[in-house]
């Protein structure tokens, strides 16, 4: 993450301080995203038992990968949707305005 006039935050995963920067804009969502990853990662390390931190960052970035491409999957299909009702309705007014 590249930030124009960045500041400085520091965030906890999985029991040590990272720290980054972001915008001042950026940075209450960049402190939840964090959050969640360290969610994420404590529940993979508690249910998958793993021994490294390396490997539940791992498994953690698998993860919201998938969950990102099923997301962005979801949205081009509703936007495909979307272009084909706004090309019918456009098609139908054009009938009736003839």
């Amino acid at each position: 993450m590249f930030a124009e006039d960045p500041i400085g935050i520091n965030v906890e995963i999985m029991g040590k301080q990272h720290k980054f920067s972001c915008s001042a804009e950026q940075a209450e969502d960049f402190k939840q995203a964090a959050a969640n990853l360290a969610v994420i990662c404590d529940d993979i390390k508690q249910q998958k038992g793993m021994a490294t931190n390396e490997r539940t960052l791992l498994v953690a970035s698998i993860n919201l990968s998938y969950s990102l491409l099923v997301a962005n999957n979801k949205v081009n299909c509703i936007q495909d949707g979307q272009a084909a009702l706004i090309s019918t309705l456009k098609n139908s007014l054009s009938q009736v305005n003839k």
